[in-house]
């Protein structure tokens, strides 16, 4: 998939969540190169395996078969130990 197409169904996907009365944290729209940037701050996010999920399963037709999921942590296991 093209970068301008998972952009775009990022973008949807925002539209459909906030329908929901739902707000995604700042680094849902944080740039590759703004992850690059704030490295430091990214990588609990990183390790965390938070963020966008978006497939086509390889067959190149999104619209059919595709998904997307955003994955939110409510923090980790070790700070509750």
């Amino acid at each position: 998939m093209k970068r301008s197409q998972v952009n775009d169904i990022m973008v949807q996907a925002d539209d459909m969540i906030r329908n929901f009365g739902f707000t995604l944290p700042p680094f849902a729209y944080w740039s590759p190169e703004t992850f690059k940037r704030n490295a430091a701050a990214a990588r609990p996010i990183i390790e965390a395996q938070c963020g966008w999920d978006i497939t086509d399963y390889g067959a190149g037709d999104f619209e059919a078969l595709g998904l997307f999921l955003f994955t939110l942590r409510n923090g980790r296991l070790a700070d509750l130990q």
